[in-house]
């Protein structure tokens, strides 16, 4: 008796898609209609269960399907670091690479970078593509343009690490002022900063983030795996052995 309810209006919904070949717009009349929904709605009330299997087993599937366009992104983004235009930090041959998804003026980048800078040092076959995504406004944008006009004169590793060791919040007037304590020339800096390639580079990480699903930053790919927020020394080394056995 558990199901009579639900088989009898489906039963009717069936009856009338057989005989008229598809559901036409008239294919049940009003009173037909208000009776199907009747006996269905009357059901699901009876067993709310039916309505969380449908709903678990929805979410499930689409959790899949997500998880799979993910690998999918993660693939071709690691593809595209073989040969990127991104800059690079550490080894450019290094057997690991590492994708970090990094704002300026985010305070939990600025947390992870001295972990990211000592494993750098410590393990020394460590390949990390560093994606500018300024997701904290006008000066961060700022802030990465200068890195990445900073890369086209061979000093993005110390701009870089200007930037990230200052605690304050950037100003444009501070991007300049760190951007020339470490010797880079100004005025091309300036004009470098608003080049096409810099805009390309911008957009690309962009896009790349959104295919990733990566919201804010931190954010780190390691291997095969996409690593919201900020992670700590070991958990970053437990991550790059991971990825280095599956090298293998």
């Amino acid at each position: 008796m558990k199901k009579k309810t639900l088989i009898t209006a489906l039963g009717l919904s069936a009856a009338l898609f057989a005989s008229s070949g598809g559901f036409a717009a008239d294919a049940l009349s009003p009173a037909q209609k208000a009776e199907v929904q009747k006996l269905i709605g009357s059901y699901l009330k009876e067993n709310p269960e039916v309505v969380i299997d449908a709903i678990q087993a929805w979410r499930k599937k689409q959790d899949a399907a997500e998880a799979a366009m993910t690998q999918e992104a993660i693939s071709e983004l690691m593809a595209e670091t073989r040969d990127t235009k991104s800059p690079v930090w550490g080894n450019p041959e290094g057997d690991v690479t590492i994708v970090e998804f990094f704002d300026y003026n985010c305070p939990y980048c600025k947390k992870v970078f001295p972990s990211v800078k000592k494993l750098i040092a410590d393990d020394g076959n460590i390949k990390v593509v560093m994606k500018e995504l300024p997701v904290l406004g006008p000066n961060s944008t700022y802030a990465a343009k200068a890195a990445l006009a900073a890369q086209k004169q061979g000093k993005y590793a110390l701009y870089h690490t200007a930037m990230m060791s200052k605690s304050s919040r950037l100003s444009k007037e501070g991007v300049l002022s760190a951007a020339e304590k470490v010797g880079l020339d100004m005025e091309q800096l300036k004009k470098d900063m608003e080049s096409p390639a810099v805009q390309q580079e911008l957009e690309r990480a962009s896009v790349w983030a959104q295919r990733l699903g990566v919201n804010g930053t931190p954010a780190f790919v390691i291997g095969d795996q996409l690593i919201p927020g900020a992670i700590d020394g070991d958990r970053m080394k437990q991550f790059v052995e991971m990825a280095r056995k599956n090298e293998k």
